[in-house]
Order: structure tokens, then sequence, then C-alpha cells
């Protein structure tokens, strides 16, 4: 049994090529261990969102309660593009105040379809995910196909 103070989550990545059974693995994982009592949250990085046809429901950013002791959250890769994007406009905006002349919409239309983007915009959902789920023992990645997990794991935090 754990005690009152604050315990790191167990996290479990399932990395693999498409079609290998990541998703199904990773949610039968997700369902034994809140069977077992582990509080977890199951979050589909994949862009494919199996878990939702595998639980017959629809998920979201917000994680959702589907049993005892599991939840599980889709993560939106656009939405977290989306909010990276703003607030670094709103920041270079603000730093660039007397700067009236640029056009910086423009920019960003092209910086949304920069290499990398995606990779950081699930580091981004990973972070999150991690602050968040302060209350969960156990945290379960359905990842996405390997070539865009790898590319996710290359970020300095992971070294």
């Amino acid at each position: 049994m754990r005690s009152s103070h604050t315990v790191s989550p167990i996290i479990h990545f399932f990395v693999g090529k498409g079609g290998v059974g990541k998703s199904t693995t990773s949610a039968l994982t997700a369902l034994h261990l809140a069977r077992c009592g582990c509080p977890t949250l199951l979050v589909s990085m994949d862009p494919a969102h199996n878990q939702c046809d595998l639980f017959e429901s629809t998920f979201s950013e917000k994680p959702r309660c589907i049993t005892d002791g599991l939840w599980v959250k889709e993560v939106d890769a656009d939405f977290w593009i989306t909010r990276y994007l703003k607030e670094t406009q709103a920041q270079i905006r603000r730093t660039y105040i007397y700067e009236s002349a640029f056009n910086l919409q423009k920019h960003f239309k092209v910086i949304r379809f920069s290499p990398g983007l995606e990779e950081y915009a699930l580091l981004l959902a990973f972070e999150n995910v991690l602050s968040q789920a302060t209350d969960k023992h156990a945290l379960v990645f359905d990842m996405a196909p390997t070539a865009l997990s790898l590319r996710f794991f290359r970020f300095p935090g992971f070294r």
C-alpha cells in the first residue's frame, strides 16, 4: 500500500510499428492495473486513437473515467500545436511591441508545418499529463508508430 506522501507514477510506454497491437496491449495493461487497485491513466498519443474503438467510447483531452480506477485520455496534437504557436506569438508580440510592422500571422502559418513541431506538441502533452495526473499510480502511454515515437523520445528531456 502506498503512503500518503506523493509518489511519482510508474510510466509504461507501448511503442512499435503500426498494426502490432500497441493499442490493444496498452488497453489490457491499463485495465489490469486498474483492476489490481492501481489508479491508472491510459493516454493515447497515437494519432489513430484506437482506444475509442477498443472501449467503444469517445475520448478527448479531458481524462474520462471508464471503470473503477481507469481513466482514458486522447492527446490532440493539433490542440497542442495551436497552443504552442499562440503562446509563442504572444511572447514575440510582448517582446517586440514597438515593432508593429511584423506580419506574424503569415509566418506562423508556415511555422505550423515545421519539422519537429508534432513531436514537440506530443512532448507538451506528455508534460501536461505528468503535471495533471498526480493522483494516478500508473500512466500507460499508447504511442504513435515507431518513427514518430523515436523522434519524440529523442528530445532532451528523455536523456
